[in-house]
């Protein structure tokens, strides 16, 4: 049975419907510059899209009642709190009727959720279901918002949300509402689950001497721009030893998956669980992906979405304290 939630039955005059796509994200590169004051932390992250994704179907309709959110969700990672009135679909629609999305009239929404990614695996499938809300919401509407209006609603329901929305490759910096769209490349990697990680927890467990820059991220996006070679040092995420003294259960499923394919190097992507791997060919990834799910990891190949950038950001929304998300 789906999860549901229903604010208040409506009676709909005329409904508008769009399904959208909601692509994970991997951090090729991730380093954790400094605790803020607000207590989140400053990162600096190179992000690309990939074309593993969860799908989002949104119906708007005019009502003449107060309106209503309905969330409902399936699929083998659908969770209950995906449906619940917090929960980070419902708050990007609730923030598009903000917006006046798709129209002042339009106040019934109902949201449906088809869950392909894995959830707590670092790859922002939450944030990317939220953002695909709003790029519905604002694909329906007669007149779309500004981007800038769009990228604040996205900022202020969480740090990975702008960069679900605004797509192809990009260097985040701040709590994730600084991007600068880089070059995309095609690149071919597969996803192997090692586990489940909390985000909260992870960047509790940091230590001083984790918030720092190695400018690995600013080195991956400068080879990115250049069209050099990513150098394997480079890749991976400051967040691993956090994520691995938090968990470990994951830290061991880490371990047992570098030592079944040690002739791969296995990147943590954000705060875990899933971890990457680089191949040269779309063949390659098939096959590394296939020899990971048979020693017991769920694996799939994946490839790089280099489309063009929603915008090109040039300075990061301002985030009210009330809406602040957590880190990515």
């Amino acid at each position: 049975m789906p999860l549901r939630y229903r604010a208040r039955d409506v009676e709909p005059f005329a409904t508008r419907h769009i399904a959208l796509p909601a692509y994970a994200k991997v951090n090729l590169a991730l380093e954790v510059v400094g605790r803020r004051a607000d207590g989140f932390h400053d990162l600096c992250s190179v992000v690309v899209i990939v074309d593993w994704h969860d799908l989002v179907t949104v119906r708007c309709a005019d009502s003449a009642g107060p309106g209503s959110v309905v969330v409902t969700a399936d699929g083998a990672t659908a969770q209950p709190d995906m449906a619940a009135p917090g929960g980070l679909a419902a708050r990007a629609a609730a923030a598009g009727r903000e917006l006046g999305l798709p129209s002042a009239t339009a106040t019934a929404v109902s949201i449906h959720l088809h869950k392909r990614l894995p959830v707590a695996a670092g790859l922002g499938g939450g944030s990317a279901d939220a953002a695909a809300v709003l790029r519905a919401m604002a694909t329906l509407a007669a007149e779309p918002p500004p981007t800038g209006d769009l990228l604040q609603a996205a900022a202020e329901l969480g740090s990975d949300a702008p960069a679900a929305l605004v797509g192809g490759t990009l260097l985040l910096e701040g709590r994730g509402d600084r991007l600068t769209p880089l070059p995309g490349r095609l690149l071919h990697l597969v996803i192997a689950v090692a586990g489940s990680s909390a985000t909260a927890p992870v960047y509790a467990a940091l230590r001083d001497t984790e918030r720092r820059s190695d400018g690995r991220a600013q080195r991956v996006a400068t080879a990115l721009t250049a069209a050099g070679e990513l150098d394997p040092a480079d890749l991976g995420s400051a967040l691993e030893p956090a994520a691995a003294r938090t968990n470990l259960e994951l830290a061991a499923r880490l371990s047992a998956l570098r030592h079944a394919l040690a002739e791969q190097t296995w990147y943590l992507t954000g705060s875990g669980g899933a971890a990457f791997a680089l191949t040269a060919t779309a063949a390659a990834a098939d096959q590394l992906a296939a020899r990971a799910r048979a020693a017991g990891f769920p694996a799939r190949a994946c490839r790089t979405l280099t489309v063009a950038p929603l915008c090109t950001p040039r300075s990061p929304p301002t985030i009210r304290s009330r809406d602040r998300g957590r880190d990515p």
